[in-house]
């Protein structure tokens, strides 16, 4: 249980991880350190997971065990796949976003960037 003084004798990021970038880095061996203290984070936000090519199971064997290490703190994750098909790339990690009575919230929206197009389109119609 994360407590007040842990909150503040703890430094972290404070910024979303671009999870198909970290992983990148991590395929390049000079994030590790930092994975290992995402570990730690009292709050962790992973933007965009399961959105890397990860044929061999890198990526998500490294969220598996992030996530697992994560256990009773604070983690946001976004993504654009359900979490039914999350538990499609991985089981484990569909598992891990909901135990401890996590708490999953789908919003089904337009994506950022054809929001902003179908307001510029309109504009162009004004």
């Amino acid at each position: 249980m994360t407590t007040w003084l842990d909150w503040c004798a703890c430094e972290f990021l404070q910024a979303p991880i671009y999870w198909p970038a970290f992983v990148s880095e991590l395929r390049s061996g000079v994030a590790y350190d930092r994975l290992r203290d995402m570990q730690k984070w009292p709050v962790l936000f992973l933007d965009d997971i399961c959105a890397e090519r990860d044929n061999t199971g890198f990526a998500s064997e490294q969220l598996n065990t992030l996530l697992g290490c994560r256990a009773g703190k604070w983690t946001i994750i976004t993504s654009n796949l359900t979490l039914e098909n999350i538990g499609s790339v991985d089981p484990r990690i569909a598992d891990r976003m909901i135990r401890d009575n996590g708490i999953v919230v789908e919003i089904k929206t337009t994506s950022y960037a054809l929001r902003k197009l179908t307001q510029q389109v309109a504009g162009w119609r004004v």
